[in-house]
């Protein structure tokens, strides 16, 4: 059974200034310090979710800037082989024309040297004709 008497008082008087105390110099620092480290946790959090966050954008613009210089790329070799093509086609037309200059100019020789053949021979045959027409007539 309890006896209420003054050491009863005294024990309630006692624990009440341990607990005064004990919230005093263990209670409350030890709570600051748990609330400390939860906002020490929750910035961590959000810089990590910042950081997460700059990571996929970063990423998306990598992308974005991987797939714009491979459209410029296929589009520079585009226009370099259609550049190329024309320059082939403009080069094989220019021999093309260089060609048949060439070949006009050796057909008027050949004409120019067949008349000259032709007009030497005819006066050949007029030489021979005549020869001839000497020897029978006499």
């Amino acid at each position: 059974m309890i006896n209420i008497n003054s050491t009863l008082f005294m024990q309630m008087g006692a624990f009440l200034v341990l607990l005064f105390l004990l919230n005093i110099i263990l209670y409350k620092p030890l709570l600051a310090k748990i609330r400390e480290r939860f906002a020490t946790i929750e910035e961590l959090n959000e810089k990590a979710r910042r950081y997460q966050e700059e990571a996929q954008k970063n990423e998306e613009e990598y992308k974005t800037k991987i797939l714009e210089a491979e459209q410029t790329a296929k589009q520079n070799y585009a226009s370099k082989i259609a550049a190329a093509l024309k320059e082939k086609e403009e080069k094989i037309a220019e021999e093309n024309r260089k060609a048949m200059d060439e070949i006009r100019k050796i057909e008027e020789q050949l004409n120019k040297n067949i008349e000259m053949e032709l007009a030497s021979s005819k006066d050949y045959s007029i030489d021979i004709a005549n020869k001839i027409y000497k020897q029978l007539i006499g």
